[in-house]
């Protein structure tokens, strides 16, 4: 069974970016939503009950961090994982508040993407070791 996985990113090119790496990485492994802005993103979530959401915390309608809230209102185990270009200590604090299972800055390498979503249970164990990595 495909891992379902949400990105949500209010920036055309990275989040094409985002969505390309994974497929590159997991491609069959996963089912990939993407969202725009944080209200699309819970309208996805709601619809298709994905295991794994990767959230822009600065996005218009809902920020990441409000969508996260309104997650944990219903499901306790999604794995929810923030991307920000912003080094703010209380945006990594809010994170630890809604159990985020990682928090990246932008920018961030491959790695440090697809490294998270094979711990969440998206690929088996070590599908995305680093012998895979191209240059």
């Amino acid at each position: 069974m495909k891992c379902k996985l949400l990105v949500a990113e209010d920036e055309l090119i990275e989040r094409k970016v985002l969505c390309r790496t994974l497929q590159k990485y997991l491609g069959d492994l996963i089912c990939l939503y993407e969202a725009k802005n944080g209200r699309e993103a819970l309208e996805i979530f709601t619809r298709e009950a994905p295991q794994v959401a990767v959230l822009d915390i600065e996005m218009p309608g809902l920020t990441g961090l409000e969508v996260a809230r309104k997650i944990r209102e219903t499901d306790k185990n999604c794995a929810i994982l923030f991307l920000t270009g912003f080094d703010k200590f209380d945006y990594a604090r809010q994170a630890i508040s809604v159990r985020a299972m990682d928090y990246l800055l932008k920018p961030y390498n491959e790695q440090e993407l697809v490294f998270p979503v094979e711990r969440c249970g998206c690929a088996p164990y070590n599908c995305c070791s680093p012998r895979t990595w191209t240059k």
